[in-house]
């Protein structure tokens, strides 16, 4: 059962306007049934944020993966999402709870009058129908400075001809904001004028009555917020790796403040309760967009030229002997296909790991995590190129992005091992049919490489142990600083000869040192007390190219350091 909360700032059903001179939305917002207490409450939102973060993040990577080259404005968004994803992450843990990493399509199943999803998960290329939904989902009302015109044809296309809702993600956040408040914090708040606390501290007095129960039953406890638990959260300096996304932010949370600014941000930025629209924030820029490729009046219906004729569908099929708009039948395609999928696979459950390990002991996983983003904006874009199916049309394939079925109880070391071991088969057969110095070769090599080594510490953390070197801390530390950068240095080595070199650190240890850049061996110092050229090029900040460099100081840049100067050794850590 649901209630409608009247007289609010709206957060959930956008209404068709009446008239061309305003947009008109319904001015309610719909309480969900929710648990009897305030961390029953809390788990349970912050769940159903998790998977919306999670399942806008990779419906926005999937737009922007469908233009050739990358939109880079939806791809940017989609990171952004993911800085909200990992946010979610800190409030979990910042309470004791579990981290969550389902999607929206992978959860467990709601009723329909009980969800709290923006929309229908789909992959799809984008158009105007699918670039309407993103406008509506993110849009905060009233929506100052656009065409009246132009938004009430945006929602009558979101909506559909049906008339089915596109849901505000704002709903969430609003009633996050009030379980993590209190009554006298969010009164103060509000009190100051700033239009998410007033949104918010009025939902807590129509919230108190439909829930019930008092305020404790409504908000949480301050002995709810652990501050011990901020060392394992993750944070701006280990996942803000790319210095082109300036809204991309990680909120480390450690108090009931912390928490509330935390759900702030994601508002006016996204998906929260709030008129405050600026710039940057998602709406504004879904707006721009359509305008942009649709018209100023927003009337077009053509696809920009440059979106690919991708697969569409709530999931996109590896099937042979399949056919139809979301199925990927091309025998070759449908393998890296499926080589995309584990690394996706691999990507959560590293996360996962990276989330529940000691935080003495998970340094690794972040490395782990970049290079599989990397590896699948590598394959987006070979996938881009690739038949659908083998009949002669302009179909081409995209990232499945499959959830692993595992995630569902929980990724454990063992199906991360599966998961290396299925993709070095896939990558060996592949191996044999591209030709050598392409990007694909160039990417399969690297592949096998890391998965060989990731495989063999994946298996030994199964019975307790570690079988992590030297070298591979340091390959770890280059994957996690490069981002999902792909170095363009050329040189030679004995895998990659005569050419790029792109993550040559990935390569086997005995490779690695032999690398060759500008005629010089990388890892070997010219002379007593100089530089070797890959530490000069960490210490020039010319390595990583277009990623925050590493700082001096910094344990990550002693560690290459170190190893370089100890003559580059393969020994246990």
């Amino acid at each position: 059962m649901r209630r409608v909360a009247e007289n609010l700032f709206p957060m959930s059903t956008l209404a068709r306007p009446a008239g061309p001179a305003a947009v008109e939305v319904d001015q309610t917002i719909d309480l969900p049934e929710l648990p009897d207490t305030a961390q029953g409450k809390a788990a349970t939102l912050l769940q159903v944020a998790a998977q919306v973060e999670h399942a806008l993040m990779v419906q926005y990577l999937y737009a922007g993966y469908s233009f050739e080259p990358v939109q880079r404005d939806i791809a940017d968004v989609a990171i952004e999402e993911m800085g909200h994803l990992m946010t979610v992450q800190n409030l979990l843990r910042c309470i004791g709870e579990k981290p969550y990493l389902h999607r929206q399509d992978d959860g467990a199943d709601v009723p329909e009058d009980e969800r709290l999803f923006p929309f229908d998960f789909r992959l799809e290329p984008l158009s105007h129908l699918s670039l309407a939904k993103y406008v509506v989902a993110e849009s905060p009302t009233p929506q100052a400075d656009v065409d009246p015109a132009v938004m009430a044809h945006i929602v009558d296309l979101a909506t559909g001809a049906a008339g089915e809702p596109v849901e505000r993600v704002g709903t969430v956040y609003a009633l996050l904001g009030v379980v993590f408040g209190t009554p006298q914090l969010l009164l103060e708040l509000a009190a100051n004028g700033d239009p998410w606390y007033v949104v918010v501290n009025q939902l807590a007095a129509e919230a108190a009555l439909f829930y019930g129960g008092g305020p404790e039953a409504l908000h949480l406890p301050d002995s709810a917020f652990d501050p011990a638990s901020v060392p394992g959260q993750g944070s701006d300096p280990d996942w803000h790796r790319t210095q082109a996304v300036d809204g991309f932010r990680v909120h480390v949370v450690a108090s009931r403040r912390d928490a509330l600014e935390a759900l702030r941000f994601i508002g006016l930025q996204g998906e929260g309760p709030s008129p405050v629209v600026g710039e940057t924030a998602h709406f504004r820029r879904f707006y721009n967009l359509f305008t942009g490729f649709f018209g100023a009046d927003g009337l077009g219906t053509d696809r920009p030229p440059q979106v690919k004729d991708v697969p569409a569908g709530s999931r996109i099929v590896l099937d042979p002997n399949g056919s139809g708009e979301s199925v990927i039948s091309h025998p070759t395609t449908v393998r890296w296909a499926r080589l995309a999928d584990l690394r996706y696979a691999v990507l959560l459950g590293a996360l996962e790991r990276y989330l529940l390990a000691p935080v003495d002991d998970r340094a690794f996983l972040r490395g782990w995590c970049f290079a599989e983003m990397f590896a699948l904006s590598k394959l987006a874009g070979l996938l881009r190129q690739l038949p659908r199916s083998v009949s002669a049309s302009p179909q081409v394939a995209a990232l499945p992005f499959t959830v692993p079925a595992w995630l569902a109880t929980g990724g454990q070391w063992r199906d991360l091992a599966a998961a290396f071991d299925e993709s070095m088969t896939i990558a060996r057969g592949l191996q044999t049919e591209v030709a050598p110095g392409t990007d694909q070769h160039q990417l399969l090599v690297l592949l096998l490489a890391s998965d060989e080594r990731k495989l063999g510490e994946a298996t030994a953390r199964v019975a307790g142990t570690s079988q992590c070197t030297r070298t591979d801390a340091v390959r770890d530390v280059l994957d996690w600083a490069a981002g999902v950068g792909d170095p363009g240095h050329n040189g030679n080595s004995p895998a990659l000869p005569n050419g790029p070199q792109s993550r040559f650190w990935n390569q086997q240890h005995d490779g690695f040192v032999q690398v060759v850049m500008r005629g010089q061996n990388i890892t070997t110092p010219p002379a007593a007390g100089g530089d070797a050229l890959m530490i000069g090029m960490l210490r020039s900040k010319s390595m990583p190219r277009d990623r925050p460099p590493l700082a001096e100081a910094s344990e990550e840049f002693r560690l290459v350091e170190r190893w370089v100067a100890d003559g580059r050794p393969d020994d246990p850590v």
